[in-house]
Parts: structure tokens; C-alpha cells; sequence
């Protein structure tokens, strides 16, 4: 059964919740550098990251900041898919995205050369699109095993799959793909990284899930996802 929509805001922050706050956080760092490791390669971003990059070309904003009103907009679809957020949920939207914008404005200072001129040498951009991977694989692992909540769009993930009743791989397929062309068509980074990221993520994460959630925090939200 669904807790009343005023209870939501109870249900987050609890005093567990708030123990478990850095955990989150430290995650969600982690998480945002990877992919600003993908970025620093230039040869092609998570689905995701190919909409926000597309939007901030369009719309002449940092990526993060991209990332940030895509979260916002992500979030206000929950709400007729009944979804409840978590501390994590909340965080998720303003952390990453300030993070990767400052991260970048630190390599531009630092003289750290383009995307355009490493992705010119193969060696060093698949290097640094694998390397990004697998620090996002790390993040997740961290922030999913606080147990605080899942980001704006694995909610929305699972709450299409709560509605329709399709499988949660399709749904994420589905939202994947149609992400993705919509961010290549913005003019988002498509190429090794992007297949790279969608064979490997899964694994990785379930790699550090194994060993930095071993209370089953993860697994339980999986399952209570299942059930509504």
C-alpha cells in the first residue's frame, strides 16, 4: 500500500537515514567524477550523459546544470507514478551535477587539453572512458548501498515498471534508447564509451554492491520496487 503523499518527507529523513547521509554523498562524488573522466575522453557518454550534453549545447549551460534540470524534470514525473523519493533522490540532482561542473572547471584551469584533442588519441581517451566506467560502477555501489533512495531516473524506471507491469530491464531499455537518440540528435557524444558503459556498468556495480552493501540495503529497495 502507498504511504500517504503528506508522509513522504517523514519516510526520508529518518535518524537512520541521516547516519547513513555521507555514505550517500561520498557516492555521488565518486560517481559525478567518473563521468567526468567519460567527458574528459570524448568518445561517447552514458545515454543519459549524451541528453545533458546534447541540452547544454542547445541551451548554453554547463552540463551539470543540464543534468541537474533533467533531475528536476525526472522527479515531477514521479508523481503520478506514485514514487517516493529518498534523502538519496534528493541529493542525487543537486550533488552530481554541481560536482561535475566544478571537476571541469578545475581541469580548464589546470590547462588539461580538450575532449576533442584526447579523443584524437585512442589509447588515452579509451583509457579514460574504461577508467570512468569503472568509477561509476564504484559511486553506485557506495551511494545505491546507503539504502537512501534511488536517483531521479532509476525511479522513473521502476515506476513505469510498477504501472505497466513490463519487465524493469525493458524499461530501462526503453528509456535508454529513446534518451539516447534524443541526446545525439541535441548534438550528445555517442561512440566506444557509450557501448563501452552499457556492457560493463551492470557487473561493476553489482561487483561493489557485493561488497559494500552487505546488509542487503539495495536488495530490499529492489524488492519493495518489484511489489508496488
Amino acid at each position: 500500500m502507498n504511504a500517504p503523499r503528506s508522509n513522504w518527507l517523514s519516510q526520508a529523513i529518518t535518524a537512520d537515514a541521516v547516519r547513513r547521509f555521507p555514505q550517500t554523498i561520498i557516492g555521488q562524488v565518486i560517481f559525478a567524477t567518473g563521468l567526468v573522466f567519460m567527458l574528459a575522453a570524448g568518445v561517447g557518454l552514458p545515454s543519459w550523459e549524451i541528453l545533458h550534453q546534447g541540452l547544454s549545447k542547445q541551451l548554453g549551460i554547463q552540463i551539470g546544470t543540464a543534468a541537474q534540470l533533467s533531475g528536476i524534470f525526472v522527479l515531477l514525473l514521479w508523481i503520478p507514478l506514485r514514487q517516493r523519493p529518498g534523502l538519496g533522490t534528493l541529493s542525487n540532482i543537486v550533488v552530481i551535477g554541481w560536482i561535475m561542473n566544478s571537476e571541469l572547471a578545475i581541469l580548464a584551469l589546470a590547462g588539461v587539453p580538450s575532449a576533442t584533442e584526447i579523443a584524437a588519441q585512442p589509447l588515452l581517451a579509451g583509457g579514460l572512458a574504461i577508467a570512468g566506467t569503472a568509477i561509476v560502477g564504484l559511486g553506485s555501489g557506495i551511494y545505491i548501498g546507503s539504502g537512501n533512495g534511488p536517483g531521479p531516473r532509476d525511479g522513473l524506471m521502476t515506476g513505469l515498471h510498477a504501472r505497466t507491469g513490463q519487465p524493469i530491464w525493458k524499461m530501462r531499455t526503453a528509456i535508454e534508447v529513446v534518451v539516447g537518440i534524443v541526446g545525439i540528435a541535441l548534438g550528445g557524444t555517442f561512440g566506444f564509451g557509450t557501448i563501452w558503459f552499457a556492457f560493463a556498468i551492470g557487473p561493476q556495480v553489482q561487483f561493489w554492491l557485493g561488497r559494500l552493501d552487505r546488509g542487503g540495503r539495495a536488495e530490499r529497495q529492489a524488492q519493495v520496487a518489484d511489489r508496488h
